[in-house]
């Protein structure tokens, strides 16, 4: 990024659009990747205007610049230190009390601010009226409304922001309780003493950091210092009769409510909102659920259902191109046999297993960002808060465990927005019970090759079995090792919107490029390293050819601990492939592939039967997180709950994968195994409850 160009950071809360416009401005110019030194999801991306480059920031959606989430620390460090040109604070107009919040404290700090009102056609169908100059004329800078899903005018914003960054913008001040603004200015002097570079309007934020005791904000109080703002803090609080913060935080709202009184008015015959008729469905006591499970398995069954016919399309075409046409081609050269099969029919058979999986996983990023930008999935959390509370987890704890749904790693990072250590720990132990996307590869391939007809009823009951086994072990949870009480969380209802098709193909091409590049690249790695190995072989006399691949060797190894879930020897591969799953989930689509070698059928006489295979699945479903996400527990929380997850898990996963297939295929022997399992389960939860009696709980 060149300093010479002008920068614009994105600002705003969560679902305002602000991802939306981010695009709008931006289109395809973008890149993705993590802010240095922490794992905060960072966007960039830039547009041309008149011939003139214009660096854009998408910082993180929040709601303060309080410094309490990795998020807020973010945005707050980027805006205090780089100081880009001009930030663009994305409000939704329909909820514009709530949404002025951040736009105070971006006041407070003194930097240049474009406001853009989004969501107005929501506000407008709602009977709000919001008077945009008398806004801005409080405000001090710029107020401009937008539509960011129809008939946006870019042109029109990118005209607005080259005038804001040519305007002098001087935000205005708000005028704290007479005992806080007599604290500020007596503490004044003192920092300016100390900081002698610093403008008077950031000494003035510092200040209020100080007294709002945020100890976040990269201000340095020495003793003497520390002593005086103490000292303001007990005035304060003896006068307001609350803590400062909250003070603090009072006079901001009455700012906004005075100011939200000034300039908004409302058509009083419609209070019922559009979002509100569509909630007594979706929230319904009654409906709310049930219509979750509908909505969630008409993604499966779009997915599955739209995708198998290019799925076999795409598959066949590329085993065409790689494995037959350039096959031939190669073998017709001098090459030695190994090298070309492991060039034709190990990397050919490779890309047209990624390829095949392109359909599925693009038709659930569409379906999950439609979701999103409508505002459903907030729906969703909400719908889940009263579960999450009955297993011991505040209602937040669901975000988080929602991004498990796409990967396991960044769920456990989102586990940083919960305030508790408590919490943070026994939301990240549960994270690996959600589908994460490398598992759907899995699902989809084994689904189709066994239940053709219902692969996406398949497909939908794993997602939804790993939902209720979270649910179950987290209650185990609550009853042994986690057993005080978790924290509160207000949820928030964005109102409901058509998400744009230009926003959803963006955030679907992302996730989609992400998968190929990551998933895909593991998979075909996998695909050809099996292959090598499965060629070098060792002399063996009990085996039929007198010799015996090394692959073969260590899955035989395996299996016998397997067997009770109806993996058998002479399905070794399966059992190969459950190690390379270790390292990544993908890999054992890779595994599978790379080492049956002769098709659906191949697979179909390994696995034998119906039971094995759903047996296999939710072991899939089950077992220990891949080596990524083991490594992210170990770094968040120590290696006692990164052990912890890999053990129980692998032992909950054999003892429910074996009475899956002991049930299902019931014989004289069932009883044994299906005792066994029952044993474990109560050594299981004896284990737990002796941990939950220790007094040197990890997470304390």
């Amino acid at each position: 990024m060149n300093k010479h160009n002008p920068v614009l950071a994105l600002v705003g809360n969560p679902n305002t659009g602000k991802t939306t416009l981010f695009n709008q401005l931006t289109g395809s110019r973008q890149t993705v990747g993590n802010w240095p030194g922490v794992t905060v999801e960072h966007k960039a991306g830039y547009y041309t205007h008149k011939g003139k480059r214009y660096d854009v920031i998408d910082l993180p959606g929040i709601y303060s610049l309080s410094g309490g989430t990795p998020d807020e620390q973010v945005a707050r460090s980027y805006i205090l230190n780089e100081k880009p040109d001009l930030v663009i604070n994305i409000v939704d107009s329909s909820n514009l009390e709530r949404n002025l919040y951040l736009s105070v404290q971006l006041m407070e700090l003194g930097v240049p601010i474009l406001m853009l009102l989004s969501m107005c056609d929501i506000t407008k169908r709602n009977g709000i009226r919001i008077e945009e100059d008398h806004l801005a004329s409080h405000l001090g800078f710029p107020v401009v409304p937008a539509n960011l899903v129809k008939d946006f005018d870019v042109k029109g914003l990118y005209d607005q922001i080259e005038t804001s960054l040519g305007m002098t913008i001087e935000p205005a001040r708000i005028t704290y309780d007479e005992v806080v603004e007599r604290a500020l200015e007596q503490l004044m002097p003192d920092l300016a003493e100390r900081m002698p570079e610093e403008e008077p309007h950031r000494l003035r934020w510092r200040g209020i950091k100080l007294l709002e005791r945020d100890t976040t904000a990269g201000v340095t109080a020495d003793e003497e210092l520390q002593e005086q703002v103490e000292k303001h803090i007990r005035a304060i609080e003896k006068h307001r009769r609350q803590e400062s913060p909250n003070v603090i935080a009072d006079d901001r709202y009455g700012y906004i409510r005075g100011l939200a009184l000034d300039v908004i008015s409302r058509d009083p015959e419609k209070k019922i909102t559009y979002s509100d008729r569509i909630d007594k469905l979706a929230l319904s006591s009654i409906f709310g659920l049930p219509f979750f499970f509908f909505v969630m398995y008409l993604v499966f069954l779009l997915a599955v259902r739209l995708s198998e016919p290019l799925m076999d399309f795409i598959e066949g075409g590329l085993e065409w191109v790689f494995v037959d046409q350039l096959g031939a081609l190669l073998r017709s050269t001098i090459l030695p046999e190994w090298l070309a099969y492991l060039l034709s029919d190990a990397l050919g058979n490779g890309i047209a297993t990624i390829g095949s999986f392109i359909p599925p996983i693009f038709f659930i990023f569409v379906s999950l960002s439609i979701l999103e930008d409508s505002g459903y999935m907030a729906r969703a959390a909400f719908i889940a808060d009263k579960f999450m509370r009955k297993i011991g987890l505040p209602g937040k704890a669901f975000i988080p465990l929602l991004v498990g749904f796409g990967c396991t790693v960044p769920a456990i990072m989102a586990t940083r927005t919960l305030e508790s250590k408590r919490d943070r720990v026994f939301a990240s132990l549960l994270s690996p019970f959600m589908s994460c996307g490398a598992k759907l590869p899995v699902y989809t391939y084994l689904g189709i090759i066994f239940f053709p007809k219902r692969a996406d009823l398949v497909v939908f009951g794993l997602y939804m079995f790993g939902v209720i086994m979270a649910l179950a072990f987290g209650l185990l949870l609550k009853k042994t090792i986690f057993r005080s009480e978790p924290g509160n969380f207000v949820m928030e209802l964005p109102p409901y919107h058509f998400p744009t098709f230009n926003g959803i193909m963006m955030h679907t091409w992302f996730r989609l490029k992400d998968f190929i590049l990551r998933a895909g690249k593991t998979i075909l790695i996998v695909i050809i390293l099996m292959n090598m190995l499965n060629l070098i072989t060792i002399p063996f006399a009990a085996h039929e050819e007198g010799k015996i691949s090394v692959l073969e060797l260590a899955g035989k190894a395996i299996t016998p601990i397997l067997q009770p879930m109806g993996i058998s020897s002479d399905n070794w591969q399966a059992g190969v492939a459950l190690v390379t799953g270790l390292f990544a989930k993908e890999a054992i689509v890779g595994t599978l592939e790379g080492l049956y070698g002769e098709g659906d059928a191949a697979v179909r006489a390994g696995f034998g039967t119906t039971a094995a295979v759903l047996a296999y699945l939710v072991f899939v479903l089950l077992y220990s997180p891949c080596a990524a996400a083991l490594t992210m527990l170990f770094k968040e929380h120590g290696w006692r709950w990164m052990v912890f997850s890999f053990i129980y898990l692998n032992l909950l996963a054999w003892m429910i994968a074996t009475l899956v297939y002991q049930l299902i295929n019931f014989s004289a022997t069932s009883f044994i195994w299906i005792g066994v399992a029952i044993a474990l389960t109560f050594a299981f939860y004896g284990s737990m409850k002796l941990m939950g009696r220790s007094k040197h709980h990890a997470y304390e």
